[in-house]
């Protein structure tokens, strides 16, 4: 009988791809709300009942307060912060463009994680982690450049694109409080903190911008399930950085492409042109130079 031996980075990148897959309808939220409700109050009932989900999760694991306290919990608040506004504007640009299309553009967040890894987290980042950037950011944009006519944009879409980008901003960042909190402290603690305080954010964030009014719809109870879909994928990307770099992971989610297309086909019928599949391929590629050891 063989016995199959799995290394850490292999671990960390089938965690790492799991994350990414379950976080794929959270972001596509906007567009399975066709309209009805906007991103700030999408991102608030995601943030609501995923606290009430990790609370759950920690009454029934009888873990030790004591444990799950932070000896830093402002920068839990600062990673919350981070967390809601990426979420807030990848759902905005989901619902103003086509997924494949604005997930690619949020893609764009690899290369600001592996120079920030590498600046702030001094992790040593190679030439062929770079490579592996650039060979799969090509294929993000040939998605975008073979897919959209710039020539005709409208309001809506140009915003939707620049909610894209900055998207890819502050998840960038946000993966660095990921790798640092997940290799410091509990895990459950760390997802209590940010959902908690993610809550309250957003909640403050709906008080301000929105009519609340216009959404005391049980319609809206139905988006709860993005609650315990974001928990499961937070966790998944928190082993994930406790078994590798941020900057070696940061390929791994170009896979992101592949999932958001996958439901744009299956769900809204958003069938990419075929120089996208080109961009797959390259996508797909640079993942491989990433994960390479030699």
């Amino acid at each position: 009988m063989y016995t199959v031996k799995v290394d850490n980075y292999s671990r960390a990148v089938c965690f790492s791809l799991a994350g990414t897959a379950l976080f794929t309808p959270v972001f596509a939220a906007g567009k399975i709300a066709d309209g009805a409700f906007p991103a700030i109050a999408l991102m608030t009932i995601r943030y609501l009942s995923g606290f009430l989900t990790i609370l759950a999760i920690v009454v029934a694991s009888r873990v030790p307060l004591a444990e799950l306290k932070s000896p830093k919990p402002s920068r839990h608040i600062v990673r919350a912060a981070l967390g809601a506004a990426g979420g807030a504007t990848a759902i905005f640009a989901a619902s103003s463009i086509p997924i494949a299309y604005a997930t690619s553009i949020s893609l764009t967040r690899g290369a600001f994680v592996v120079f920030l890894a590498g600046v702030f987290l001094k992790e040593v980042v190679s030439v062929r982690r770079w490579l592996a950037c650039l060979i799969s950011m090509m294929g993000a944009f040939i998605i975008v450049w073979q897919s959209l006519d710039f020539t005709g944009f409208q309001d809506t879409q140009i915003l939707g694109v620049l909610a894209a980008f900055a998207a890819a901003i502050f998840l960038a960042i946000e993966v660095l409080f990921v790798n640092y909190f997940s290799r410091r402290e509990n895990a459950l603690g760390t997802l209590l903190y940010v959902n908690g305080f993610g809550s309250l954010i957003m909640l403050f964030a709906a008080v301000v911008a929105l009519d609340t009014a216009n959404y005391y719809s049980w319609s809206i109870v139905s988006f709860a399930v993005l609650g315990p879909l974001a928990v499961a994928g937070q966790l998944c990307n928190i082993y994930a950085h406790q078994l590798a770099d941020a900057s070696r992971l940061s390929p791994v989610s170009y896979s992101w492409i592949v999932f958001a297309t996958l439901l744009g086909i299956l769900a809204f019928g958003e069938v990419p042109a075929p120089n996208a599949l080109l961009g797959a391929v390259l996508i797909i590629v640079g993942g491989v130079v990433s994960a390479s050891k030699k």
